[in-house]
């Protein structure tokens, strides 16, 4: 049984089971084939292999880490009646193996900062032996607001069972929606809240979009920004949030980001639109493989509704 969830989490599933298409169902029950690209399986495969070994290796000297302390917050507005005067603040890619003292001053930063909902999108963790202090820095989030999240690539790349992260969630009263959505009432309308399972492994199913309704807001929590190639025009969604790309996570002027993870299709930073649909992708606030940034501060997103 261990095998079986090891095999199935692991991009070796997804590049040898999934070698030609990929099946994506949509919202009204319609279907598309998506090719999903040989050099796309390679990074996945790569990447997890090499990603793994420095996690654990770096994990044994948790306070070696350079451009990651301080933090930006970006400020999004959007007009929409029903929920003017609401505040959300969204957090993305923790790989939150060890507890820092940064996680501290995101904690403080979040408090100050007063939201209505905080949102997270996936990459929590890296290895099973950080779900303690993951659930340190959520508990925490969630004495402020009520918080929830889904899943990411290194989510399932750790080995933790989905079911055990959804049992914790629980426990801790934070919400965990794998392609699932919750609706919120507000004092003039709903929230709709969809969390999908991470689109750079091909996981997200879009039929949990619920239908357009009078008076709410759909938005869509999403790992990977190429969620933004999976919608359609039938489905009703507001606003996206996704991660995965650190922002590009090394940055040096003059140089095109030459550093992005499979699932990005080149959406680095900020915003990014397709037909009516509008995505933001944060930079997030850890790292991967190797755990320094440079000229790419983490990123605490903050979305302010406003009247129309």
């Amino acid at each position: 049984m261990c095998c079986q969830i090891w095999w199935e989490a692991s991009p070796w599933y997804t590049f040898l089971v999934h070698a030609e298409t990929i099946r994506q169902e949509t919202g009204c029950g319609m279907s598309r084939r998506r090719t999903v690209s040989w050099p796309d399986r390679a990074r996945s495969f790569i990447g997890y292999c090499v990603s793994e070994p420095l996690y654990r290796a770096f994990s044994l000297v948790p306070h070696w880490e350079w451009g990651l302390s301080d933090h930006d917050v970006s400020l999004l507005t959007h007009p929409h009646s029903s929920l003017a005067g609401c505040r959300a603040v969204h957090l993305t890619d923790l790989h939150l193996d060890r507890y820092h003292p940064r996680h501290d001053r995101i904690v403080d930063t979040v408090r100050e900062l007063r939201p209505d909902w905080i949102f997270i999108t996936g990459d929590l963790l890296n290895v099973p032996e950080g779900l303690p202090h993951l659930f340190r820095f959520l508990e925490q989030l969630r004495a402020i607001a009520p918080v929830y999240m889904t899943l990411g690539n290194h989510d399932h790349y750790s080995g933790v069972p989905v079911a055990e992260y959804a049992e914790l969630a629980d426990r801790h009263k934070i919400t965990l929606l794998v392609n699932q959505s919750a609706i919120v009432s507000t004092e003039r309308g709903e929230l709709a809240i969809v969390g999908v399972d991470d689109p750079s492994l091909h996981r997200a199913d879009l039929r949990c979009v619920p239908p357009r309704a009078e008076s709410r807001f759909t938005l869509l929590l999403a790992h990977a920004p190429n969620i933004l190639d999976y919608v359609e025009a039938h489905h009703a969604i507001d606003l996206i949030l996704c991660g995965h790309s650190h922002g590009g996570q090394w940055r040096v002027q003059g140089i095109p980001t030459f550093w992005l993870p499979p699932g990005c299709n080149g959406r680095v930073a900020g915003w990014h639109e397709s037909g009516q649909h509008k995505l933001y992708v944060n930079r997030g606030l850890g790292w991967s493989f190797l755990p320094f940034r440079l000229n790419c501060r983490p990123e605490i997103a903050v979305i302010d509704w406003m009247q129309e």
